[in-house]
């Protein structure tokens, strides 16, 4: 791996970053501009797996069975993406917000190139689509479908880490615009050719479930394309590319992979926790699990919002600490906390005072509604507390810091959520599940607060831009 170029130069004289509006100006102004666009990307994505899913139930249960064990599998994959996005995301901050954009440039390289190699594990992975269906234990319809499915998304994993990857480095660098305009259009290509591949319409043979992986792999190929023509020939504002950066840089990838290796890991413990908690709520019966798949479906309509709150503060933070202003930095994290916990709270009103027929809406077993309707106000109880979580974390990932948040979330999801989970359900049957869950949530969202308040971030996210400084990482 070569190492041995000219070193980054030292952060430019103010005034010098295009950026300012993020460094310097009204940083009410800069989250509502940062944050609304990454709303709506979030909102688009949840769009397009929503209609998604609508497709491919019309095939019948084992369809949306080998797609629900296709994605278990396809999680590895995005757990090992976000960690690529996280650093890039820090790093590209940190760096235009210095005023560097030679050093966003090659660091964007290098989260290209960990992409493409990640994706080459996951193509060559794809031979072993049928055993990893065979090891679940499916049935023969679920096994026939999902081994195609599967193939389909692991082979063409480079087009969704490619685009995502692009999209972090925009995000970084404080442009959520043109990644929602090309993510939202390829969202929309994926849900126009849904019907078109699964079913055989307008003459194209019908591939069944595998037409779903094939539209979203075609979708995902046009946003890269796209995204690949704004990065190397049309020229961005803080982008423009050559072949030359993606050439393997060895301290840039460690430092990406120390910031991306805790946030993958993060994103495991959810899993497992999810996992888990299913299994749980399972014991409870049919009507039990519905409630709670409805439950956890309603509540993205709280979190879409917070990813883009969240993503907001990552690049006011990552940016502001590169342009050296820690207490901006700091006041950036408590503004945008507070704005979404005015969010939260105004959905907490909603989601108590409308329980029933937001229950209802989706199924109107009486059964069903009381349950879900008493998840949903345990659950809304804590949406300002989810809001201290959702941002703070994501405000010290853009820092570089991803350990404490994954701890964190290690204590609060499997240390508490799990075995009060359980403790409770003894006692209260389902009711207790949703009691951990509202604990958790709040021992979570305390967690995180006295974590950024302690200010470990701080320190971190300067040992990174001093590091991109003191080494030879730039080409000029």
């Amino acid at each position: 791996m070569q190492d041995e170029e000219p070193p980054i130069r030292d952060a430019p004289t103010k005034g010098a970053n295009p950026n300012s509006w993020i460094t310097d100006g009204h940083l009410i102004k800069a989250a509502w501009r940062l944050s609304l666009p990454m709303m709506g990307a979030a909102l688009l994505g949840d769009l397009f797996t929503i209609v998604d899913m609508f497709f491919v139930g019309k095939l019948g249960p084992p369809a949306i069975a080998a797609v629900a064990v296709a994605g278990t599998v396809m999680g590895v994959v995005y757990m090992l993406a976000v960690g690529v996005t996280t650093g890039c995301t820090a790093l590209v901050a940190q760096a235009i917000g210095g005023g560097d954009r030679r050093r966003a440039e090659v660091v964007a390289g290098q989260s290209l190139a960990m992409a493409v190699a990640v994706s080459l594990l996951a193509g060559g992975a794809s031979v072993f689509s049928r055993p990893v269906f065979l090891a679940f234990g499916a049935e023969p319809a679920v096994v026939a479908q999902g081994t195609s499915y599967l193939q389909v998304s692991l082979g063409g994993s480079f087009t969704i880490l490619l685009a995502v990857t692009f999209a972090s480095a925009l995000r970084g660098a404080g442009d959520a615009v043109t990644p929602l305009k090309i993510m939202g259009l390829g969202n929309l290509i994926n849900i126009a050719l849904d019907p078109i591949l699964i079913f055989g319409w307008l003459g194209v043979p019908a591939m069944g479930v595998a037409g779903s992986a094939w539209a979203t792999v075609t979708a995902r190929a046009f946003s890269a394309a796209m995204l690949a023509r704004v990065f190397f020939l049309n020229g961005h504002e803080h982008f423009s590319l050559h072949v030359r950066d993606l050439r393997p840089r060895a301290r840039i990838i460690w430092r990406m992979f120390k910031i991306g290796v805790f946030s993958s890991g993060q994103m495991l413990m959810r899993n497992l926790s999810a996992i888990i908690l299913i299994r749980i709520v399972a014991m409870f019966g049919t009507v039990a699990l519905a409630a709670y798949g409805i439950g956890i479906r309603l509540r993205m309509a709280v979190m879409m919002p917070g990813m883009g709150f969240g993503n907001a503060a990552a690049t006011l933070i990552g940016q502001n600490i590169g342009a050296r202003k820690l207490g901006r930095a700091e006041r950036a994290g408590w503004l945008v906390t507070g704005m979404y916990g005015l969010v939260a709270l105004v959905m907490t009103a909603v989601f108590c005072t409308f329980a029933e027929p937001l229950i209802a809406f989706f199924n109107a077993d009486s059964q069903v509604v009381a349950t879900g309707a008493s998840f949903l106000r345990w659950f809304s109880a804590t949406f300002a507390f989810v809001a201290f979580s959702i941002v703070l974390g994501r405000a010290m990932n853009g820092a570089g810091d991803t350990f404490w948040p994954m701890a964190i979330t290690a204590v609060s999801m499997l240390a508490l959520r799990i075995p009060l989970a359980w403790g409770l359900s003894v006692i209260w049957r389902e009711t207790g599940v949703w009691a951990a869950l509202a604990a958790s949530n709040v021992a979570q969202g305390l967690l995180f607060a006295a974590a950024f308040h302690w200010g470990r971030w701080k320190r971190i996210g300067q040992n990174h831009v001093r590091a991109a400084r003191e080494t030879a990482e730039s080409v000029c």
